[in-house]
């Protein structure tokens, strides 16, 4: 028996739709008791964008800035990035434990996509599951087809850092 394309891409659909299975299990492992006395309002961070949005430079503080701004407006930001995140900020691999001590959050609510794998559809996915807005400056347009909200007005929320302060448009 030889392997088709069509094989293949069921088997990454299926690891896929696994892997943000995990994923949200993590997010919201709570107890009962404190849901219902704290809801949370989610919002997913598109961290591999949002980091470059003060001075087109790729900055952590820039991350930190916008899920304080996030956690001030109410918000419980979720946090994902692509694989070479790492790269990016510090010149090496980064997990998910450092990139939460440097945005100053739980680390179940910061997600690394696997190397190869983008971490659109893991975004557009997340906020979907969550009910959740989502801040970028992306436009997703490669991802319409698949998740036709994010063409829905508010739904990606755009921003940017000016004067060092947060401007969301919210």
């Amino acid at each position: 028996m030889s392997v088709t394309p069509e094989m293949i891409a069921g088997g990454v659909c299926a690891l896929l739709a696994l892997a943000i299975l995990i994923v949200l299990r993590r997010i919201l492992r709570k107890p009962h008791h404190r849901i219902r006395r704290n809801p949370r309002r989610w919002i997913v961070v598109d961290g591999s964008n949002v980091m470059f949005w003060d001075g087109n430079e790729p900055k952590a503080e820039t991350l930190r800035r916008v899920v304080g701004y996030l956690a001030e407006q109410g918000f419980t930001a979720v946090v994902w990035f692509d694989a070479n995140v790492g790269y990016k900020l510090s010149e090496r691999y980064r997990g998910s434990d450092w990139l939460a001590r440097q945005l100053g959050i739980p680390e179940s609510r910061v997600l690394v996509a696997v190397k190869g794998q983008p971490a659109d559809p893991l975004v557009l996915d997340g906020a979907r599951q969550l009910g959740a807005r989502v801040v970028t400056n992306d436009r997703f347009r490669d991802w319409v087809d698949e998740f036709p909200e994010i063409v829905e007005p508010g739904h990606l929320v755009q921003g940017r850092l000016q004067n060092g302060q947060v401007q969301l448009e919210l």
